[in-house]
C-alpha cells in the first residue's frame, strides 16, 4: 500500500504529466531529424523523383550477404557502372555503395575524378583498372565466421536516435527522482513523516523502490517506441548484419563478432544500468536539499561534469574513470571504440570493460541506497 501511494505521488503529479508530454514531443522531433531528415531518406525521395522507387532496397538486397573481398569488387563494380551510365542529375544517389566505396577506393587518386573524365570521352572505367585494396588491407576484424553485410544506412540512422533517446530518458527520470525526498522538505512534511510508524523504514524503501521501476518503465517505453517506429519506417532489414560492416559507424576492427541487433541489446542493457546510478544519486541528493529545483541543478550538473571533464582529460588514469560515467556512454560508435581500448579503459579487452562499466554502475546504486536509508533512518525530527 505504501509503494501504490508513492507511485500514484509520482503518476498524479501534474509536473509528471506535463514533462510526460514534453517528452513525447522531444522524441517525436528526435525522429523526425533522426530518419525523415536522413541522409537516407532524402536519398530516396530524390531518388524516386528521378525514377527509381525503391533504389535503396534494390540495391541492398542484391548485395546483402557473406562479406569478402569478391563482394567487395561485385559492389564497387555495380557503383561504377551506374555512375557512369547516367549524369548528374539522372544518376540515382546510391548511399549503400557510397559507404563501402569510401572505405575502399584507393585514398592516393579520386576514382570519381577518373569516372568523370572517362565519361567525358565516352568511355567506362572499371573496377579491373584500379587498385582495390583487400578487406585486410582496410583493417576488418578477422573471425573464424565470415562477416555478413547487409543494410546498414537505417541502423546508422537508428543507432544516432538511441543515443539521443538516451540522454532524454536521463533528463526525465533526474527530473522525476529529484522532487521525490527534496518536495516533501520543502512543504514540510518531511518531519511528520519520518514521525510515522514506517516513515524511517518502509517508506524510504518504498520510494527507492518505485523511483526504480517508474524509471526503469520510462527507459524502456521511449525504447519500445523507437523500436516500434524503426520497424514501420525503415524495417528490421540488416538486423543480422555485422557491426563491423556498418560503414555509417565505421568500426571495422571491432574485435568481437556481434550483428547490429545485438550491438543494439547490449547499448541499452548498458544504458540501462547506468540509469540506475544516476537514479541512486539523483535520490540521494534529493534527500539533502531543501527544494526540488535546487535538487535538480545539483543532479543536472553532476550528470554532465564527467563529459565536460573528458573533453579536457581524454587520456590517462582521469579519463578512464570518466568514462565509467553514463553519459559518457551514450554515443553507441564512441562506447564500442573506448571499450575495446586500454587507452580509455582500464582493460585492454572490450568485455572486461563492459563488466568492469556494469560493475561500477551497481556499486554507485547500492551505496548511494545504503546511504540515503541511513540518513533517512537516523536522521533528526525537528
Amino acid at each position: 500500500m505504501i509503494m501504490k501511494y508513492e507511485l500514484d505521488k509520482i503518476i498524479k503529479n501534474k509536473i509528471f504529466l506535463a514533462a510526460s508530454i514534453v517528452s513525447l514531443v522531444v522524441i517525436a522531433g528526435i525522429f523526425l531529424l533522426g530518419y525523415y531528415y536522413s541522409q537516407l531518406t532524402f536519398a530516396e525521395q530524390t531518388n524516386t523523383e528521378k525514377g527509381y522507387p525503391g533504389f535503396y532496397s534494390e540495391v541492398t538486397n542484391a548485395h546483402a550477404g557473406e562479406f569478402n573481398d569478391q563482394k567487395v569488387e561485385e559492389i564497387l563494380a555495380d557503383f561504377m557502372d551506374r555512375y557512369q551510365s547516367d549524369i548528374e542529375p539522372e544518376r540515382p544517389f546510391d548511399v549503400f555503395s557510397w559507404g563501402v566505396a569510401d572505405a575502399f577506393f584507393p585514398k592516393g587518386e579520386d576514382i570519381y575524378l577518373k569516372m568523370n573524365d572517362a565519361m567525358e570521352k565516352g568511355e567506362k572505367i572499371t573496377i579491373d583498372e584500379i587498385d582495390t585494396p583487400t578487406i585486410e588491407d582496410v583493417g576488418f576484424a578477422n573471425f573464424n565466421t565470415a562477416l555478413i553485410i547487409g543494410g546498414y544506412n537505417t541502423w546508422g540512422n537508428f543507432f544516432n536516435v538511441t543515443n539521443l533517446l538516451f540522454m532524454l530518458a536521463s533528463l526525465f527520470i533526474i527530473f522525476i527522482c529529484s522532487s521525490i525526498f527534496s518536495s516533501e522538505t520543502s512543504n514540510n512534511i518531511n518531519q511528520l513523516l519520518l514521525s510515522t510508524k514506517y516513515g524511517r523504514g518502509k517508506l524510504t524503501i518504498a520510494k527507492i523502490t518505485v523511483a526504480v521501476v517508474v524509471s526503469i518503465l520510462i527507459f524502456l517505453v521511449i525504447q519500445l517506441i523507437s523500436l516500434i517506429f524503426f520497424y514501420s519506417y525503415h524495417g528490421l532489414s540488416g538486423w543480422d548484419a555485422n557491426i563491423q560492416t556498418n560503414f555509417s559507424v565505421m568500426l571495422n576492427d571491432f574485435p568481437v563478432y556481434m550483428n547490429n541487433f545485438q550491438v543494439y541489446l547490449l547499448v541499452v542493457g548498458v544504458q540501462m544500468i547506468g540509469l540506475l546510478s544516476i537514479i541512486g544519486i539523483t535520490l540521494l541528493i534529493s534527500t539533502m536539499t531543501k527544494s526540488p529545483f535546487i535538487s535538480l541543478a545539483i543532479s543536472l550538473g553532476i550528470y554532465f561534469v564527467p563529459f565536460l571533464l573528458g573533453e579536457i582529460y581524454q587520456t590517462g588514469i582521469v579519463a578512464k574513470i570518466l568514462n565509467l560515467f553514463p553519459i559518457q556512454n551514450y554515443q553507441v560508435e564512441e562506447m564500442l571504440m573506448k571499450m575495446e581500448n586500454d587507452t580509455f579503459f582500464f582493460f585492454s579487452s572490450f568485455i572486461p570493460n563492459v563488466i568492469l562499466t556494469i560493475g561500477v554502475a551497481l556499486i554507485i546504486k547500492v551505496a548511494a541506497d545504503f546511504i540515503l536509508y541511513f540518513k533517512m533512518k537516523y536522521s533528526q525530527v525537528k
